[in-house]
């Protein structure tokens, strides 16, 4: 009888190891999927924001560059009215500075 128990003992202890060894693939399973299913979805969560980022940039360099180009037209004009506003100056300016250039006051 005493055997007969250990031998259930023995079997039972047998049982539970390959118990405790099956958890182990399934938890290694298990870890394996997780691990690999983050990866994936980290994966898509930075390719996601590196074409947000794309798109901002050319949105930007396309407003920047319109807004560049009413700048540049907007400068355009005010020195066109500058030279204008000048001209009429232009030949007293270069009499005076040829005066200063001669010692002529």
């Amino acid at each position: 009888m005493a055997s007969e128990q250990v031998n259930r003992i023995l079997e039972t202890e047998k049982k539970a190891a390959g118990i405790e060894q099956d958890a182990r693939i399934k938890a290694d399973e298990i870890l394996a999927k997780a691990q690999k299913q983050a990866q994936t979805e980290y994966q898509e969560a930075l390719s996601s924001a590196r074409k947000k980022v794309a798109a901002l940039y050319e949105k930007h360099k396309t407003d920047g560059s319109d807004e560049n180009s009413v700048s540049d037209s907007a400068a355009e004009k005010a020195a066109e009215t500058l030279r204008d506003e000048a001209e009429p100056n232009r030949e007293a300016a270069i009499t005076a500075a040829m005066n200063i250039l001669m010692g002529r006051d």
